[in-house]
């Protein structure tokens, strides 16, 4: 079985089904529906999908979506503890802190980051798939 870790653009992509999410990443989440596949979803990354939804107006009801994502069995979450600041210095490749700790799960777990965010792809601490 395939696994992934998501970064906010293409969950909130994903989520939104739009056009923007890259055709890998969007078969990832396609596998992962079919039961080929899990995506990992950074607990960071929950807090940016809430405060990227507000700045767009809300397209998404965040409780909803929430429940949904528990519910399905494809994704898991993935807690942010203290001993991984300790690790952050690993991925200091990635200049902004949110999206190093993406990458450092990605890292950490030896699996691709679903991501076309252009500091986690040019640092190469992870493979990409978008």
């Amino acid at each position: 079985m395939d696994r992934y870790v998501a970064d906010t653009h293409a969950l909130f992509w994903y989520l939104t089904a739009s056009p923007k999410l890259g055709a890998n990443a969007r078969r990832a989440f396609d596998e992962a529906l079919a039961g080929r596949a899990e995506i990992f979803i950074p607990t960071i990354v929950l807090a940016e999908l809430y405060w990227l939804n507000q700045k767009l107006g809300r397209p998404l009801v965040i409780a909803d979506e929430l429940r949904r994502l528990r519910s399905a069995g494809q994704f898991s979450f993935v807690p942010f503890m203290p001993d991984d600041v300790l690790d952050l210095d690993a991925d200091a490749a990635v200049p902004e802190m949110h999206d190093r700790m993406i990458a450092g799960v990605a890292r950490r777990m030896g699996v691709p980051c679903l991501t076309r965010d252009a500091s986690i792809v040019a640092s190469g601490i992870v493979p990409i798939v978008w």
